[in-house]
């Protein structure tokens, strides 16, 4: 009888598949000594890998999860006596795993077995117990070992233990369950020092296991506190122990106050050491009024991890409140924190509920002024827009609500206002179409995310695609592109200051002028309005500068521009001069004119925009792996816990965009989310920095998959 397995797909070593074969062998053995073999047949099994050998006969060492649970199952049906070794040419197994032709498995050894089996002598098969498992084995455990010296010295351990913990409660309590079982086994030593022999009044340390006293746990924090302070302060408390030691010998004892005014962090409070080895705040309010440990509290360093523990856990005893508070209650509770002040105010600002209860959101330096904004073109080339309102407007008896759809030049400021009568794709495109038929071709369309905008954007490239050669010939005579739209990330109102500030001021005049009609409006009245708010916002001044000079040039303003504009992107060749305003052929100095506003336009409003009105300096970059809060309209409790796993650097390298994933905190019973994962885009603006990647240590990066 023969029985094969199948490689599993997941990567695994040849040692761990030799072991699965023995552990097939061992059950096709037991299934036929259970069906045809009578109990009392003596079994043999044979194994070519030394490894296994090693695994079955091994009595001393421990292995990993895998090969730990096959030698169990090895060792409930044989013995290690019943194993031998069998070399890879003798193997008959080989045959069936390499094949072979039909003569060649004639004359093989797969049916008649190895040759020594037919021989008379067994001593040369070598035996199981004379392979040994190699100490550089990966599947076995690593041992360390804990040397304990037999005279009795103080409790004492290394108080890098304790930084594994993360909450000072459990600290204490590990520290005095480790005192508990110091104690246990003190007691059973001197029990066989008194009786050898005996075997009775024997206890067990799991029938003391009973929960910690209050006691217990005040000496585990006296331990604790002995040992940190032993830890920082190993020189200030040599000096202090020294001074009080010389009893009556002033001179010697200012001597030792110098020089512990020297180098000593705390000689201002007047420190000692108590009865139980604890070095404490002397002060000036041991006549007042409170406990011991309030009055003379332990003191701590600044940048251990013991001091990290107590003060956040006084932080969370205080209700996550402030500075005052956290350092109010540490006090009270007998601790004494060297520069407590900053110490307490630095692992605040770590506090992960206090970021998600109270913290800022994140921004980054303001970026450079896009190409569009700084290039002279004729208006509207490069524009960006939104939709306004609704105003409610009068037709018949009914009530309407109409929008507005603004229109702003990139370059020079310029608006245009058109109406909508709702907000679907379709009134969208009939008003781009009435907006380019009087500004003429637009290169490049900057909005945000509004559904009517994406819906129109994804309509016109559907109609492009379906016509695409007949569109471009058509623009192509026109010497002119296809519209580029531009999206903002979503919920990044501040990338698209040019259009919101424009829309303030038009809802300021249109205020004014609603405010003048003094009833509701028709259509066609609001339309009028529309324009006529326009024009005054296209006729404000784009600088201040010598404003009331009356020999100052006129205020450059968008509306010294509007008329200007030719039907093509791209001005027209050639170089012209002051003299063509007395050229006969009037486009040369319509051109002129046009140069002019320009000129004006890059010396006295460009500039006003080199500086940065906020946002001057760098900030940390958004990095992948940082767990954020989303910043929405629901109130700040209900906000959307989320992950950035993707960053979007701007043309100076710095993050002001990310994709985060969200998850819902369902789980079914395999471990798996019952929804799928959400994806949002956002900018770093909204967001709330809870963990960043770097302070998460080995955090997995992907959701485990399957």
């Amino acid at each position: 009888m023969g029985k094969a397995r199948v490689v599993p797909l997941k990567p695994i070593t040849v040692p761990r598949l030799e072991l699965t074969a023995a552990v097939v062998s061992v059950r096709v053995s037991a299934f036929l000594q259970r069906e045809f073999v009578p109990s009392d047949t003596e079994e043999f099994y044979w194994t070519d890998s030394n490894v296994v050998m090693g695994y079955v006969s091994n009595d001393s060492k421990r292995f990993h999860v895998f090969v730990a649970n096959r030698v169990h199952q090895i060792r409930q049906h044989s013995s290690p006596s019943q194993w031998r070794h069998v070399g890879t040419q003798d193997n008959p197994a080989d045959i069936a795993s390499r094949g072979a032709t039909v003569n060649q498995l004639l004359s093989s050894s797969w049916f008649t077995g190895p040759k020594f089996l037919w021989e008379s002598n067994a001593e040369k098969f070598i035996q199981g117990d004379k392979f040994d498992v190699k100490l550089d084995d990966p599947e076995v455990k690593k041992a360390h070992a804990n040397v304990v010296h037999g005279h009795s010295k103080p409790f004492t351990f290394e108080i890098d233990r304790l930084d594994r913990f993360f909450s000072w409660h459990r600290a204490k309590r590990a520290v005095a369950n480790c005192m508990r079982l110091k104690a246990h086994l003190r007691r059973r030593c001197r029990e066989r020092g008194l009786s050898k022999s005996s075997t009775t009044g024997k206890t067990s340390f799991h029938g003391e296991l009973q929960k910690l006293t209050t006691k217990e746990l005040n000496k585990a924090q006296c331990e604790i506190l002995k040992t940190v302070q032993r830890d920082a302060f190993s020189n200030e408390l040599t000096a202090i122990q020294n001074q009080s030691g010389k009893g009556s010998e002033m001179n010697a004892n200012k001597r030792h106050r110098r020089k512990q005014q020297g180098y000593s962090r705390f000689h201002r409070l007047d420190p000692f050491i108590d009865a139980d080895g604890i070095l404490r705040v002397g002060g000036r309010l041991s006549s007042a009024e409170g406990s011991y440990e309030s009055k003379h509290p332990a003191i701590l360093p600044q940048d251990h991890h013991i001091t990290e523990l107590i003060i956040r856990h006084c932080h969370i005893q205080t209700a996550y409140q402030g500075r005052g508070m956290t350092i109010n209650q540490l006090r009270s509770s007998g601790f004494w924190v060297l520069s407590g002040s900053s110490t307490v105010s630095r692992l605040i600002r770590k506090c992960v509920t206090c970021r998600r209860l109270r913290g800022e959101s994140q921004w980054q330096k303001m970026s450079n002024l896009p190409k569009d904004r700084v290039e002279p073109t004729p208006p509207f080339t490069y524009s960006c827009m939104d939709v306004f309102g609704p105003w409610v407007i009068k037709e018949g008896r009914k009530e309407l609500k109409r929008y507005g759809l603004l229109f702003s030049c990139m370059a020079s400021r310029a608006v245009h206002i058109e109406t909508l009568n709702s907000m679907t794709t379709d009134s969208f495109i009939n008003a781009l179409r009435r907006f380019l038929s009087i500004r003429g071709p637009v290169r490049q369309l900057r909005s945000d995310r509004g559904t009517n905008f994406i819906g129109a954007e994804a309509e016109l490239r559907e109609g492009s695609n379906t016509h695409q050669d007949k569109i471009q010939e058509f623009l192509l005579r026109r010497d002119c592109d296809y519209i580029h739209f531009k999206f903002n990330v979503p919920s990044a109102s501040h990338m698209g200051g040019v259009w919101e500030r424009q829309i303030r001021s038009i809802r300021r005049v249109l205020e004014t002028l609603l405010y003048e009609a003094g009833q509701q409006l028709d259509d066609e009245s609001l339309r009028t309005l529309m324009n006529e708010a326009a024009a005054i916002v296209n006729s404000r001044p784009l600088t201040v500068d010598n404003l009331n000079d009356p020999t100052h040039p006129e205020p450059l303003s968008p509306n010294h521009l509007l008329t200007m504009k030719t039907n093509v992107l791209l001005p027209p060749p050639g170089h012209f001069q002051r003299e063509d305003l007395y050229s006969r052929k009037r486009w040369r100095r319509v051109q002129h004119l046009a140069n002019e506003f320009w000129k004006r336009w890059k010396r006295e409003f460009l500039q006003s925009l080199q500086s940065r009105q906020k946002w001057t300096c760098p900030q940390r970059e958004t990095c992948i792996g940082d767990v954020v809060i989303m910043k929405d309209d629901n109130p700040r409790n209900q906000w959307t816990l989320a992950r950035v796993v993707d960053v979007y650097p701007s043309s100076d390298n710095h993050v002001r965009k990310v994709k985060l994933v969200t998850g819902e905190p369902k789980i079914n019973s395999r471990g798996k989310r019952i929804f799928q994962q959400r994806y949002f885009e956002r900018p770093i603006h909204k967001l709330i920095l809870l963990v960043a990647h770097e302070d998460q240590g080995k955090f997995p990066d992907k959701e485990p998959q399957g």
